[in-house]
């Protein structure tokens, strides 16, 4: 009998160690089962924190879909228990999925891979970083059915507006 469901794997994490590291390359996204991570990168030569998470929060998603390197560090501050979602993974759990939320996940894919190209190209200070993050949460949020907006407006918008403070911290006096 064949087995057709994927088994993700399972990883401890000792309280301490650093999970991700900016600048490399990845290709999987975490899931934290327990424990807390810090999320942070380095502005300056100084340690910013981007977010701390926890239980039921991801971290390092982009690697599922951008072949660029990870943008920030991640530190196990707790001992962990993460699952490692793949690649290839959610490609396989895609192809079994709702043609509907196929579609959905192909063009919020679409989407930020427009907005991160158009930025590269085009923008080139804090200033318009922020305006372009703005662009892709409005995005997102329109993109969601109504009754998923409110729920993801109440998560997102708080570490939206946190991420940007720190951003616009950095701006250079005029």
């Amino acid at each position: 009998m064949a087995q057709d469901s994927v088994v993700l794997e399972k990883r401890f994490i000792p309280g301490g160690t650093v999970i991700i590291k900016e600048g490399d390359e990845g290709d999987c996204a975490y899931l934290i089962q327990s424990g807390k991570v810090n999320v942070y990168t380095h502005v300056k030569d100084e340690r910013v924190q981007i977010a701390m998470l926890g239980p039921g929060q991801i971290f390092g998603e982009l690697a599922l879909i951008f072949d660029d390197p990870r943008t920030a560090s991640v530190e196990a501050i707790e001992d962990c228990n993460l699952i490692v979602l793949s690649r290839q993974v959610l490609k396989q759990k895609l192809q079994k999925s709702d043609p509907t939320v196929q579609a959905i996940v192909e063009m919020l894919t679409k989407r930020m891979i427009g907005m991160s190209n158009s930025y590269l190209k085009e923008k080139d200070s804090v200033d318009d970083m922020v305006d372009a993050l703005r662009g892709m949460y409005q995005n997102v949020l329109n993109s969601l059915p109504s009754d998923q907006q409110n729920s993801f407006q109440e998560t997102a918008s708080p570490q939206l507006e946190a991420l940007l403070k720190t951003l616009q911290d950095f701006v250079p006096e005029k």
